[in-house]
């Protein structure tokens, strides 16, 4: 009898417990289920860019947490809390077929592109840890040094066989580091191509001119900082991604005008043989205009200007590359993430049509289900294309010497 009635006081309470667990549960799948809802309609406010920067990289991880919340519906299903098991049951084909539809289109896309992708790569488990080989000093303006870390390609590698590839980093002008992609610094110069990623003065205050004129510095005396390692330095390819595209741009097209000006030097250097921007911020108006990502779009474009557009129109004209198309450019790549959130992919596929018809050679890509950034995440689907483009890109425009 005690026993029967100790087991009535705990009824309620279990029950209590029992309810808390099914919400949560809900609650759970829901979070899944939104990210892979926005990754799939990346217009959705909000939603859209969480989907496509959660989503987009680790589709795997959404397709296998989709199939844990079906197991937790079916569950439900079974101790009889059907209202619990019908929605979770829902957010989990939401989750796990929209997850899924992600990772085999980026799959084909790697494909079609001829791209090998890893079991790394569909996993997104670790990003490599990549050290520079040397790290070097290349000037001091205002008082500030600027470094350039160099990452060497293998003994078996000639050194000189191919060009040197100078990456700038991105970050709204404003952060960033130039060990951001150092896996993929790694990476190139392991097939071949010695890598040198360079700092250059950040806002605040307004860089507009500073930070190509340090990038067009670094170029100038890299030539001789680099020559020690064995480096050929007179043919060079630019690149970067986000501000640091927008500058590898901006600094190519200038160097084939002689419309830009140095920070340490008024002998230009030779232009790039090619140029790659990922994701570049390459006519600053417009991303201005567009305002991405909750304002940030005019929030950097103001402070690396100092001003707005028609506050400033001779700031936004110099340091923008498509102010500077013209025929006889260098080859050009430009890829995007097709849901970009910051700089609209019609932004970049407007350069593109631009370059062609100058009749300028240019690349471009568009890699789906994938935002600003999206080889953040070195081993993702998206990253592996990403990298083999780019290196794709050096060994067609760039033969060996």
């Amino acid at each position: 009898m005690n026993a029967r009635v100790r087991m009535q006081a705990r009824g309620p309470h279990t029950r209590w417990w029992r309810r808390a667990g099914l919400v949560l549960w809900v609650v759970a799948s829901v979070v899944v289920a939104l990210p892979v809802l926005g990754a799939v309609i990346p217009a959705i406010p909000v939603v859209g860019y969480y989907g496509t920067t959660w989503v987009g990289p680790r589709p795997l991880w959404f397709v296998v947490l989709g199939l844990i919340i079906a197991v937790g519906a079916a569950v439900a299903w079974v101790r009889r809390a059907r209202r619990t098991a019908v929605w979770t049951a829902a957010t989990s084909a939401v989750a796990a077929i929209g997850a899924a539809a992600v990772l085999t289109t980026q799959l084909l896309y790697a494909h079609s592109q001829h791209v090998p992708v890893s079991a790394a790569d569909v996993l997104a488990v670790d990003q490599p840890v990549a050290p520079p080989d040397h790290v070097i000093d290349y000037a001091r303006p205002g008082g500030r040094t600027l470094r350039a870390g160099l990452w060497t390609p293998p003994a078996g590698h000639p050194q000189g066989a191919r060009p040197m590839v100078v990456w700038i980093h991105g970050g709204g002008f404003a952060t960033g580091s130039r060990n951001q992609r150092a896996g993929a610094y790694r990476w190139l110069a392991d097939h071949g191509y010695p890598v040198v990623s360079i700092d250059y003065r950040l806002t605040p205050p307004p860089r507009w001119k500073d930070a190509s004129g340090d990038v067009l510095c670094a170029l100038s005396r890299l030539a001789r900082l680099v020559r020690p390692y064995g480096i050929d330095s007179s043919r060079t390819v630019l690149a970067g991604g986000s501000a640091g595209g927008s500058l590898a741009l901006n600094v190519a097209y200038g160097l084939k005008t002689g419309r830009i000006h140095s920070s340490c030097t008024a002998h230009l250097p030779a232009p790039p043989v090619a140029v790659a921007g990922f994701y570049p911020a390459s006519d600053l108006k417009g991303l201005w205009q567009d305002n991405g990502l909750l304002g940030y779009g005019r929030e950097i474009t103001e402070a690396y200007t100092g001003g707005t557009p028609a506050q400033r129109p001779e700031r936004y004209r110099y340091a923008s590359a498509t102010s500077r198309v013209r025929a006889g450019l260098m080859p050009t790549l430009l890829v995007t993430g097709a849901s970009d959130h910051l700089i609209r992919r019609s932004r970049v596929q407007a350069l593109a049509d631009r370059l062609r018809r100058a009749h300028d050679p240019v690349r471009f890509n568009a890699v789906p289900y994938s935002d600003h950034a999206f080889d953040d995440t070195y081993h993702s689907v998206a990253g592996a294309v990403g990298r083999n483009l780019l290196l794709r890109f050096l060994d067609g425009a760039t033969p060996r010497s």
